[in-house]
């Protein structure tokens, strides 16, 4: 940045100048409340807001800081002029009727936001299910059939009937035409631009777009949804399908002509999760319409299941979800209802569910691990239990069960001397826990009788 752009950022902006009362007391500022769908160029905007207003914009991030009010408006604006909130608003709960608020809708066509948000699901992390099974098309169809839903909700909330002094922001037209939308925020919150600073932070903020190779600017280039790798025709067209037609008035055209959401799997998916779809003729319970629709895919056979064990079917809900794992072994979300299941109905755990795709499929979730490697031990299955637990402290070292699990097990493998950390580290973590003392005193005592001997 220049010195001349640092100046122009540090003076004060007309209309913003007065932000205490004559006691001292803050003001009201100006509230920009945003409510935008994912990937819809929001960080862009706020990039270009934060330039222009300077330090006397407030920038409510909402979701990631730890101490945040996590209010709307935000109740921590301090003595800023204009407060920038961030929201998707993927539970509805963004208020419509602040006094004095000025809201900033931004959307993007279905297609290149859903590839774009889709680059981010198949990121890896601890604590997230199974990339594995994010990286199939069993969980993509469940994602994009969850994303439809959240188009439509927001399309009736922000959409079907605007707000008047609301400023809509079409991503496209935002990449193409940013200025424009600096003037229509600045506008709204202090009654004049300063277009010579407009034109400068929109300069700036394509000035660093720039691509690795060159290091020239890159400008705005649109997504060509065929060139991502994660572009799976039959289940884009019949996403498409299904936000287009229920969304008229984002005014999208179709990039994929031929998606038709009737009788897909999509529609299937959508019926389970939105009490709003109608039910197709015939079907009074909406699981098994759903099912008659979509086939056994695995979010489904899970609600199900889920369904026979409050009824008290536990044999039922384990027979369903072994069938889910059997075909997914990478389904995070079976495994832990699977062991309630077969815990409940008295039942033990065929050997064959638990090979090395199973535990990749658990591999991030420890309280999974713990209650597998429970499970394997209490049926004999030494050797995959030792390998359940070994994931789960590694994923959760604190935890003084799994340790003394781990353990008890290399201890029934006849391995006390790997059985030693183990049990140390329970002792460590819980050291008024009687079991976890006294097999570290049974390690200890075999060990010596093995060099005694």
């Amino acid at each position: 940045m220049t010195k001349a752009n640092d100046a122009r950022q540090a003076a004060p902006l007309p209309g913003l100048a007065a932000v205490h009362d004559e006691d001292g007391m803050d003001q009201t500022p100006k509230h920009l409340i945003g409510a935008s769908i994912p990937r819809s160029g929001h960080h862009f905007l706020q990039n270009l807001l934060t330039r222009y207003f300077g330090p006397q914009l407030h920038y409510c991030e909402f979701y990631s800081p730890k101490d945040c009010c996590r209010s709307i408006p935000c109740t921590r604006r301090g003595a800023f002029s204009v407060v920038y909130q961030k929201s998707h608003d993927r539970d509805m709960e963004v208020p419509k009727t602040i006094p004095g608020a000025t809201y900033v809708i931004q959307y993007r066509h279905p297609v290149p936001e859903a590839l774009s948000d889709r680059e981010l699901d198949v990121q890896d992390g601890f604590g997230r299910i199974s990339l594995n099974y994010r990286l199939g098309r069993a969980h993509y169809a469940s994602w994009l059939a969850g994303k439809a839903v959240y188009y439509r909700r927001f399309h009736d909330k922000w959409l079907a009937s605007r707000l008047g002094d609301g400023i809509y922001l079409d991503y496209a037209d935002l990449s193409r035409r940013p200025a424009d939308a600096v003037v229509r925020i600045a506008e709204a919150a202090t009654g004049t631009v300063d277009r010579a600073r407009v034109d400068a932070v929109v300069e700036e903020a394509r000035s660093i777009r720039v691509s690795t190779a060159s290091k020239a600017p890159a400008g705005f280039k649109p997504r060509v949804p065929e060139e991502s790798p994660h572009f799976d025709r039959d289940l884009l067209g019949a996403f498409e399908d299904y936000v287009v037609s229920r969304t008229p008035q984002f005014g999208y055209e179709r990039m994929i002509p031929e998606g038709r959401f009737e009788g897909h799997l999509l529609q299937g998916l959508v019926l389970a999760l939105d009490e709003a779809e109608p039910l197709p003729a015939g079907h009074t319970d909406r699981l098994q319409a759903a099912l008659a629709v979509a086939g056994e895919h695995p979010d489904l056979m899970i609600r199900l299941a889920q369904r026979d064990l409050r009824a008290g079917d536990a044999a039922a809900a384990a027979a369903r979800l072994r069938r889910v794992v059997e075909a997914h072994p990478y389904c995070t979300a079976a495994w832990k209802p699977l062991l309630a299941a077969h815990r409940t109905a008295k039942e033990a755990l065929p050997a064959s569910l638990f090979g090395g795709d199973a535990l990749l499929g658990m591999a991030g979730r420890p309280e999974v691990l713990l209650d597998a490697g429970k499970a394997l031990l209490d049926a004999g299955q030494t050797v995959n239990a030792i390998a359940a637990l070994t994931l789960c402290v590694t994923f959760a070292p604190g935890s003084a069960k799994a340790h003394h699990l781990l353990a008890n097990a290399m201890l029934k493998a006849n391995r006390p001397q790997q059985a030693l950390p183990h049990a140390e580290a329970a002792a460590e973590i819980d050291p008024d826990n009687a079991p976890a003392v006294q097999m570290l005193a049974t390690v200890r005592k075999r060990l010596a009788n093995r060099k005694a001997a």
